[in-house]
């Protein structure tokens, strides 16, 4: 152990907090030979992984690939501020969303680094993001519109309406509405065997797996829901239950008619009773709102649940909050409770009468002193 004298005592302290700041400054033996690319992956696996659900990690993984590509190679005591910066104005300039998922992991990456002695300090606290786009214009949609989804003749999945009409009692994500099985679906009924109430159980999410070959097939994957509180049970009206219930027999009746059909106990599936991959029907709904004339897209239907919930003034946040499996009330508060351009209509209209009104008033009043 190395010593040092001092002849006072005010010397002594001098020369410790000295020491103190030079040893403080020792990183690890491996921070010179690491890499980023080994240490996200590093990070990833042992700090994050095991803290998110399934959909979460296929898109912290897109972000990390990113990461590896751009600055990967780079040993992790040379990565600076600029590198990282240079990330999200070059390549991230025009994917806010995946900006912002990177200069996160970077920083809790980096973090961690400087705990673990990797790092004297992170490059990743000042990262500035590039401009916010506007937020996409919600598109409410019409009873009209709902009506033509639902009648839609397509041939690609016979359960089309059903999904659509759960869509519309839920405002469910799409990767939830895909994951329901059977066991997730209850009714209670009175003697006479009468539908009385329903629920479905939002408790899994189809998610597509990390592409390990780009352009290559991936993996449909079931998990739990995004959030905690996705994990819902959702009541449901009666007619909705006895429409399932018709259902049902439908897709009992295509099993027996159906030769291989797969027994895998999905509400909806494909002709052979396999799921739904989440990719292939979202660009099957795009493809058909195209055709029909409708602007509104399927999360978009999901707002709607939260507006006609709004619209009705019995509901109040927290109940949208829980009908939607938001994980704070911020988020609901943020997307939720705009005031669409109908209602901006309506107020813009009842300003303008008031304001008239007023403008009338004080004329007159004018007048009146006036002669």
């Amino acid at each position: 152990m190395k010593r040092q004298y001092a002849a006072t005592q005010q010397e002594a302290l001098q020369k410790l907090q000295t020491m103190r700041e030079k040893y403080a400054k020792v990183t690890h033996v491996d921070a010179d030979v690491i890499t980023v690319c080994e240490w996200l992956s590093k990070w990833f696996t042992v700090y994050k992984l095991p803290k998110i659900k399934g959909n979460t990690a296929q898109s912290y993984k897109h972000v990390l690939e990113i990461a590896v590509e751009e600055i990967g190679m780079i040993k992790l005591t040379k990565l600076t501020e600029i590198d990282l910066q240079s990330v999200i104005f070059g390549r991230l300039k025009d994917h806010y969303r995946t900006a912002q998922n990177f200069r996160m992991l970077m920083k809790s990456a980096l973090r961690r680094a400087v705990k673990s002695h990797l790092l004297q300090e992170s490059p990743a606290e000042d990262l500035e993001m590039p401009k916010k786009p506007p937020k996409k214009t919600f598109i409410k949609p019409s009873s009209d519109d709902w009506q033509k989804l639902l009648e839609f003749p397509t041939s690609c999945y016979y359960c089309w309406k059903w999904i659509i009409l759960t869509e519309f009692v839920t405002g469910a994500r799409m990767s939830e509405v895909l994951a329901l099985r059977w066991q997730d679906f209850s009714i209670t009924t009175d003697e006479q065997g009468r539908v009385q109430s329903g629920t479905l159980h939002i408790r899994h999410a189809l998610y597509l797996d990390a592409n390990e070959n780009k352009g290559g097939h991936r993996q449909v994957l079931m998990g739990d829901t995004k959030t905690a509180q996705g994990n819902r049970i959702l009541p449901l009206p009666v007619d909705f239950c006895y429409e399932l219930l018709h259902y049902r027999k439908l897709q009992l009746e295509r099993k027996l008619m159906t030769p291989g059909f797969v027994n895998q106990d999905f509400i909806f599936t494909k002709a052979d009773g396999h799921f739904i991959n989440p990719s292939s029907f979202s660009s099957h709904y795009s493809f058909v709102r195209k055709k029909l004339g409708i602007q509104t897209t399927f999360h978009m239907l999901r707002h709607d649940m939260a507006s006609r919930m709004k619209s009705t003034h019995i509901f109040d946040l927290k109940d949208i909050q829980a009908q939607l499996g938001h994980s704070s009330i911020q988020i609901t508060m943020d997307i939720y409770t705009h005031i669409d351009e109908e209602q901006n209509a309506k107020v813009s209209c009842w300003l303008e009468s008031g304001v008239t009104e007023i403008l009338k008033r004080g004329k007159n009043t004018s007048q009146q002193i006036s002669s």
